[in-house]
């Protein structure tokens, strides 16, 4: 009896790792004189769907012009389910971060939003739609075009 729940708690143990195992991450990096940009993408790699968008800007601190900026546009957002900002201070770098959780504030909603932050996601093509779903692949390809460069492992 003990042999069979081992048994059944192995079978169930690889279930779960087969159903994660289309999540992937992709992590494309820019730089423009000072400022820094990354795109981190999760994807569902067997539908070509973006899942999670995360962009993070690190630029110095001494501009503190965009600081102001960025706290009222994320001042804007950050009560939306599914967007999580942030604006930190560290080595005397500025990282102000926004992530999307698409699962939660899915897409067509993010398109109709007012929003400048969201709107230039999709009107720069980071967001390429493919129905109501962003394509990775599509918003990769767009990403490298602007001059981004995708980081291995």
């Amino acid at each position: 009896m003990k042999k069979f729940f081992q048994i059944i708690l192995g079978i169930s143990f690889l279930f779960l790792l087969v159903g994660c195992t289309s999540q992937e991450t992709a992590t494309l990096t820019m730089k423009s004189g000072e400022t820094n940009v990354t795109l981190v993408y999760t994807y569902d790699k067997k539908n070509d769907t973006v899942t999670k968008i995360k962009v993070e800007t690190n630029e110095p601190s001494k501009n503190i012009q965009s600081r102001k900026e960025n706290e009222k546009l994320f001042e804007e957002i950050k009560r939306i389910d599914g967007v999580v900002t942030s604006i930190t201070k560290k080595d005397g770098k500025l990282i102000s971060s926004v992530e999307i959780d698409l699962t939660k504030y899915k897409l067509s909603k993010l398109k109709e939003s007012n929003n400048i932050f969201f709107e230039g996601l999709v009107s720069n093509g980071f967001l390429t739609q493919d129905g109501d779903h962003a394509s990775f692949s599509k918003s990769k390809e767009v990403a490298v075009k602007q001059g981004f460069t995708e980081q291995t492992k």
